[in-house]
C-alpha cells in the first residue's frame, strides 16, 4: 500500500499548493479590481480577465483534485477493510502455526518417550527371552525326569499288581471260608426261625428266604387316614419307625426331632441340637440310637432310650440330606449335597471313608443284607456302593429323566425301588441289576414334588407306596405293576392345606403306614 499512500500524499500537497495559488490569484484579482475601478486602464482589465480565466482553470483543477481525492479515500477505505481482513486471516494463520508448533513439540516428546519405552521394552524382552530359554531347559529336564519316573512307576505298578494278585488269592481263600461259614449260619438261622414258627419279627439279615419272610406277615393295604398331628412348624421332612413299630420319629425345618407313640399319637419327647432344618432321620438296628442330619451340615446321634445326645458328626461342607445306620449299629452312612458319602465309626466318631460320588445325594438307604448302600442323586442317577469298602457296585444314569429322590430295598434284599421328580418309580432286581418294572399313574395324578420324597416297600415286599401332592398316597402291586389304591385324607385340616407329601414309611410290623408333608403334619393310615 506504500504507492497508494505516496500518491495520496502528493495529491494533498498539490491540493494545498493549488489552494495557496488560487488564494493568491483571488487576492491579486481583488487588488486588480480595486485598481481598475480607480484607473479604468484597458490593459489592466485584460490582465484581470486573464487572471479570472486562470482562476477558473485552477478551480476546475481543484475540483478534479477533490474528485480524485474522494476516489482515493474510497480506495483507501476499501484497502483498509481488506487490510483488516488480511490482518484477521494472518492472526488465524499465526494461531494455527502456533498450534501446529505445539503439536509438533508434543509429537516430538511422544516420539522421544516412545523411543525411551522401546529401549526399555527391548531390554525387558531380552530378559524374558533369557528366562524363556532357561524355562525351556528346565522343561526339557522335567520331561526327562518324567520319563524316568514313568519307567519307575511302571516297575512299581507291576510290583503292585503282583501284590494285588497275591492279595486276591488270599481274599479268594478267605471268601471261600466266609461262604462256607455264611451257608452254615443261614441253615442254622432258618432252622431256628422255623422252629419258632416266626414268633417274633425277623431282623434285616438277608438270611431268610423270600417265601418264609412273606409268610411271617399278613399285610393289608390301609383304607383311611386315622389320625393327623401337627408335628412341626413349617415342613416335616422325614419319618422313621423304630424296629418294634411302636414309636415313630419325625424331623422338620424347625430344627427339631419329635417322637410319637404310634398307638395313640401322643408326643413322647422332643430332641434338639440342630441349628437349621433337619432333613433325615433313622433308628439303629439295636434300637439304642437315633440319628438326624440336616442343613447345618451335621449329623447328631442320640441315645434313643435316655434321649441324650451322644455324638455329633462334622465334616460335610454342604447340607446332609440322607443318613442311615449300618446293620451292625457300629457305623453310620451320610450323604450330602457336597457330592460325597461318608462312612463314620460310631465308637470313635471319626470318618472312616469319604466317597466322591459325582453328584449331590438326595437319599441313602442300606440293603436288607447290610452289604450294599443305595443312593439317589440330583443328576437323576441311582448308584449302589459296597457297604464294606465304599467301592461302587453298580449305577443307573438313564432310568429317570429328572433327579432321583429315593432308593429303598425290600426286606428280602432282592429288589430296590427308586423314585424321581419325573413322577415314575422303577423296580430293580438286585441280583441282576436290571430294571424289571415301572410304577406310574397313567392318569397323571401322581406327582413327586420334593427332592427327597421316597417310595418304600411293604414289609412283605408285595406293595410299594409313595406320597404325592395334597398328601395323597399311591399303592402299586410289585408283581403286576398295577396301581392298587389311591388314598386321600378326610381330615378337614389336611384338605385345607393342600400340602405335598415329603416322606412315607410302612411300620416294620406291617400294621400301619405313616406319612408327613410340607405343611408340618404327621398322618397315620390303617386298614
Amino acid at each position: 500500500f506504500e504507492g497508494v499512500f505516496s500518491h495520496c500524499s502528493g495529491l494533498m500537497q498539490k491540493q494545498k499548493a493549488l489552494e495557496s495559488r488560487n488564494f493568491e490569484l483571488e487576492r491579486r484579482l481583488v487588488e486588480m479590481h480595486t485598481k481598475t475601478n480607480n484607473t479604468n486602464d484597458p490593459m489592466t482589465e485584460a490582465h484581470i480577465k486573464s487572471l479570472d480565466h486562470q482562476v477558473k482553470q485552477k478551480d476546475e483543477e481543484l475540483q478534479g483534485l477533490y474528485k480524485k481525492q474522494a476516489l482515493n479515500v474510497q480506495k483507501m477505505l476499501q484497502l483498509s477493510e481488506k487490510a483488516q481482513a488480511c490482518a484477521v486471516s494472518v492472526e488465524k494463520k499465526d494461531m494455527e502455526i502456533k498450534r501446529l508448533l505445539e503439536q509438533q513439540s508434543s509429537g516430538q516428546s511422544k516420539v522421544a518417550e516412545a523411543g525411551r519405552l522401546k529401549v526399555k521394552y527391548e531390554g525387558e524382552n531380552q530378559v524374558l527371552h533369557s528366562e524363556i530359554e532357561s524355562l525351556r531347559r528346565h522343561v526339557d529336564e522335567a520331561h526327562t525326569k518324567l520319563k524316568n519316573l514313568g519307567k519307575e512307576n511302571q516297575v512299581l505298578i507291576e510290583r503292585i499288581l503282583q501284590m494285588k494278585n497275591q492279595q486276591a488269592d488270599q481274599m479268594n481263600q478267605m471268601n471261600e471260608m466266609y461262604e462256607k461259614a455264611l451257608t452254615l449260619a443261614q441253615q442254622n438261622a432258618a432252622e431256628a426261625m422255623n422252629n419258632e414258627k416266626y414268633g417274633s419279627l425277623p431282623d434285616k439279615t438277608g438270611i431268610l428266604d423270600k417265601m418264609a419272610w412273606q409268610r411271617h406277615f399278613n399285610v393289608q393295604l390301609p383304607v383311611r387316614n386315622t389320625r393327623a398331628i401337627r408335628c412341626h412348624k413349617g415342613q416335616a421332612s422325614a419319618l422313621a419307625f423304630d424296629k418294634s413299630g411302636k414309636i415313630v420319629a419325625s424331623c422338620g425345618t424347625d430344627s427339631l426331632v419329635r417322637l410319637y407313640d404310634v398307638k395313640n399319637g401322643n408326643l413322647l419327647d422332643t430332641l434338639s441340637g440342630h441349628t437349621k432344618a433337619v432333613l433325615d432321620i433313622d433308628f439303629s438296628q439295636d434300637e439304642k440310637m437315633l440319628i438326624a442330619a440336616g442343613n447345618d451340615s451335621r449329623a447328631i446321634i442320640w441315645n434313643s432310650q435316655t434321649r441324650r445326645q451322644i455324638l455329633t458328626l462334622t465334616g460335610h461342607t454342604s447340607k446332609i440330606c440322607a443318613c442311615s445306620f449300618a446293620l451292625d449299629s457300629k457305623r453310620v452312612y451320610t450323604g450330602s449335597h457336597d457330592r460325597t458319602i461318608r462312612i463314620w465309626d460310631i465308637a470313635s466318631g471319626g470318618c472312616r471313608k469319604k466317597i466322591q460320588c459325582g453328584s449331590a445325594v438326595n437319599y441313602l438307604s442300606v440293603c436288607a443284607g447290610g452289604n450294599i448302600v443305595g443312593t439317589a442323586h440330583l443328576d437323576a442317577s441311582v448308584r449302589l456302593w459296597s457297604a464294606r469298602d465304599g467301592e461302587q457296585v453298580s449305577s443307573w444314569t438313564d432310568i429317570h429323566t429328572r433327579q432321583a429322590t429315593s432308593v429303598e430295598f425290600s426286606n428280602d434284599g432282592i429288589y430296590a425301588v427308586t423314585n424321581s421328580r419325573d413322577n415314575t418309580l422303577r423296580l430293580i432286581d438286585i441280583r441282576t441289576y436290571n430294571v424289571i418294572n415301572t410304577f406310574q399313574d397313567q392318569t397323571g395324578g401322581y406327582r413327586n414334588s420334593h427332592n427327597w420324597n421316597n417310595a418304600t416297600f411293604s414289609p412283605d415286599g408285595k406293595y410299594v407306596v409313595a406320597g404325592s401332592t395334597e398328601s395323597e398316597l399311591f399303592f402299586w402291586d410289585v408283581k403286576t405293576g398295577a396301581l392298587e389304591k389311591r388314598l386321600k385324607s378326610e381330615d378337614e385340616a389336611i384338605r385345607k392345606t393342600s400340602a405335598n407329601t415329603t416322606c412315607v414309611k410302612w411300620s416294620p410290623n406291617g400294621k400301619a403306614v405313616a406319612s408327613c408333608d410340607n405343611a408340618g403334619y404327621l398322618l397315620f393310615w390303617a386298614p
